[in-house]
Parts: structure tokens; C-alpha cells; sequence
């Protein structure tokens, strides 16, 4: 699985940002973006979008690419002849025009020094280290901002819990040392690995609602899982 990254510029680009926000508050797909790095473009690839030029830039969208690369007409004034296409679909968007913090350019640059996070060609292809330094930055920053979801400054989809990277599961584990962040219980110290697929951090997006969350991910067991939102929100707010 590969990890390319996407630049927007709302001030040229065919996407507007009114075109955003209509998309933002309704809950509708982008449908396609242009890969200048095309050939290799997979089904399940993952994407990061990066809005450049003038406001607030950085990281607006992170999630899937849905079909392969596909040739079409030029979406610019200037009628390129091989400008090619793919289908992406958002697990998380970020509103660049809310009170959201940005995961800016200056930020993704101290981490990852090795890529021009301020604009160039869209659509290229990052290396499998970069992309894992990336998507602990990413999970990281979202789990240190959940106000910016109960704002309705950004959104996601279930399957950004489901798509959490693997190393980044057991991180969020450890800090609890496998618990359930509710009950205490652990089923990993009960029953080792064997059931480590069924325990993964994770949270209801209606409990988002609860503004004095500290943090977006927490430890949840299944039957935890399975309480009332109310009760179980109320629960995380002590910790």
C-alpha cells in the first residue's frame, strides 16, 4: 500500500473553496484528483491532501484511493494532454476557513525534511518511512485536537478508526498498558495476544459531542463499547 500526497491550491484550482465547503457541509465525496505519479497508482493507496498558497495551509484530508489512474481532459486552462486522474474518497476532512488547527507545512517539514510540503506537482509518491512518520503525525494531531470534531471544524468516517495502521494501535495501547480506559479490564493480560484483533482504540463519533474530551482515541473495550454514549462519554471525561 502506497502513500501519495495531493496539493490544493483553492485560488487556482478547478475545486473551489466554495466547491469545499458546500462538499464539507453536505458530507459529499471530492470524486477525483490529478497524479502527476500515475503508473503505479493502486486500488486502497492511501492519500494525504496538503492545501498550499495563500491562508491557512497544510493537511485537509487524509484517506483512500478508490480506483486506478485514469486519462481525461486537463482540468486547467492550459489543456495538458496527459494529465491523468484517480477516484479518492476522505476518512477525515479538515475545514482550512474554521477555528481547526492546521498540521502546517513548517510542521510536516521539521518532521519529514525530505519532501516540499509547501506545493509542486500533485499526486506524488512518498517513501514507506516517510509515509509511517506521517501517519503518526496525523493520528497524533487528531487525537491531540478532538474540539475541532464536537465544532464540526472537521469530520470523519468510521473507517478512519478502522484503517488505523497497526503500529499506531499498539502505541495507544501501551499508554494504557493494553486496559480498557473505562472499565480497567485488559484482555491482552488475560489472554495474551490471542485476542489482540478484537481490542483497538476507538471511539463513537456521537460522544464527540462531549466538548470536554481531552483526547479523540481512547482504549475501549468491547463490552465497554456496547454502553449507552451518555454513560460511557461521562466516564471519559474523568480521565
Amino acid at each position: 500500500m502506497a502513500t501519495y500526497i495531493l496539493f490544493w491550491n483553492p485560488d487556482i484550482s478547478s475545486y473551489t473553496k466554495e466547491r469545499f465547503l458546500d462538499d464539507f457541509s453536505a458530507g459529499d465525496n471530492v470524486g477525483n484528483w490529478s497524479f502527476y505519479e500515475h503508473d503505479d497508482v493502486r486500488t486502497e493507496d492511501v492519500f494525504y491532501m496538503v492545501r498550499c498558497g495563500e491562508g491557512k495551509t497544510g493537511i485537509v484530508m487524509r484517506g483512500e484511493i478508490t480506483s486506478a489512474c485514469y486519462h481525461d481532459s486537463d482540468w486547467s486552462p492550459k489543456n495538458r494532454r496527459n494529465i491523468y486522474y484517480a477516484d479518492i474518497f476522505p476518512y477525515c476532512t479538515i475545514n482550512p476557513w474554521s477555528d481547526a488547527p492546521m498540521l502546517t507545512p513548517e510542521i510536516l517539514t521539521e518532521a519529514i525534511p525530505d519532501f516540499n510540503w509547501f506545493g509542486g506537482h500533485s499526486g506524488r509518491r512518498i517513501s514507506d518511512e516517510m509515509a509511517s512518520k506521517l501517519d503518526e503525525l496525523f493520528y497524533a494531531y487528531l487525537d491531540e485536537n478532538p474540539s475541532m470534531f464536537c465544532r464540526g471544524d472537521a469530520t470523519y468516517t468510521y473507517s478512519l478508526e478502522e484503517e488505523l495502521p497497526e503500529e499506531i494501535q499498539e502505541k495507544m495501547l501501551a499508554r494504557s498498558e493494553g486496559s480498557c480506559e473505562v472499565c480497567g479490564y485488559s484482555y491482552r493480560k488475560v489472554f495474551g495476544d490471542a485476542v489482540n484483533d478484537e481490542y483497538f482504540p476507538r471511539i463513537k463519533p456521537s460522544i464527540l459531542q462531549s466538548p470536554g474530551l481531552k483526547r479523540l482515541f481512547y482504549n475501549i473495550c468491547l463490552n465497554c463499547y456496547r454502553v449507552p454514549d451518555r454513560t460511557l462519554a461521562a466516564k471519559l471525561l474523568n480521565k
